[in-house]
């Protein structure tokens, strides 16, 4: 390219011509700066698609794993433990083997109704429960002298009295019978238990303490009695107030029957013998 006379740049051989209007029609490219924070931008992006693209695969391969797992478990299942379920118009039936059971609780006896029976010469003799005091333990069957057994008498099927008395060595002696009024063959053993009331019906002192004397089962047939001996002191030392009635527990029953009767304890003596047969006591007199 050669210059022109006034400096301008000339057209050297070969060339295109010069062409002044070029340099403005067709300026320099001048490039824009990238907006501020746009590379950050594109690696945080980056970054996210990266995690994606992770958790996607891992997804991927825990559920391959999965499948895998669930395939192998199949294949060696057994069949002999699979439970069949029960047809529908067939019936169950359960069985449930008993466990240990507890024996019965049996309550202490408690108050019962009252009742009346007739006493022989006089006042009415009332039955009651009271769990007060219990008579020695006797057999429960006594023999009726043709080789078969009886058994203890109920308080229901007897009546209480007091019969006569002697007094002697300064001891006072009452005979306590018992009498079978029911229909049936029973038989009495051993001891009562023996207490005196007052006319409230609260006892007075101690109950009866016992002689120990021998005795056998007294069989009673209907009508037939059995009595012992009630021995107190003839007013000596202190002596309690006089009773109005008794109540007894015949042997071996926790039901009572109460009769009147007047007895005093003087000097804390108040001691009842064993049943024997007969209305004169024990020993007999």
């Amino acid at each position: 390219m050669t210059g022109l006379p006034d400096g301008r740049p000339g057209d050297a051989p070969g060339e295109e011509p010069f062409d002044p209007l070029e340099p403005l029609l067709r300026p320099p490219a001048v490039y824009l700066p990238p907006p501020a924070g746009s590379f950050e931008t594109i690696r945080r992006r980056a970054a996210r698609r990266r995690r994606g693209r992770a958790l996607a695969g891992g997804t991927l391969a825990v559920a391959v794993i999965s499948g895998a797992v669930l395939a192998a478990a199949a294949l060696t299942r057994d069949d002999s433990q699979e439970v069949v379920p029960t047809p529908a118009n067939s019936t169950e039936h359960t069985t449930t083997s008993p466990g240990p059971t507890k024996p019965p609780v049996v309550p202490p006896p408690g108050p019962t109704p009252s009742r009346t029976t007739p006493t022989p010469g006089g006042g009415p003799s009332t039955v009651t429960t009271e769990p007060t005091r219990t008579p020695p333990t006797t057999p429960p069957t006594g023999t009726d002298g043709t080789g078969g057994s009886t058994p203890l008498c109920t308080a229901g099927q007897l009546t209480p009295s007091l019969g006569g008395g002697d007094a002697g060595a300064g001891s006072v002696f009452r005979y306590l019978v018992l009498t079978n009024h029911s229909g049936t063959v029973c038989h009495v053993t051993g001891f009562p238990g023996l207490s005196l009331l007052d006319a409230d019906g609260k006892q007075i002192g101690d109950p009866a303490t016992y002689q120990q004397l021998d005795h056998q089962p007294v069989v009673l047939r209907p009508g037939e009695s059995a009595s012992d001996t009630i021995r107190t002191v003839n007013q000596q030392g202190t002596c309690l107030p006089t009773s109005t009635s008794l109540r007894i527990y015949p042997p071996g029953s926790r039901e009572s029957l109460v009769f009147p009767g007047k007895v005093t304890n003087c000097d804390n003596e108040f001691v009842v013998t064993p049943f024997t047969k007969g209305t004169k006591g024990n020993p007999a007199s």
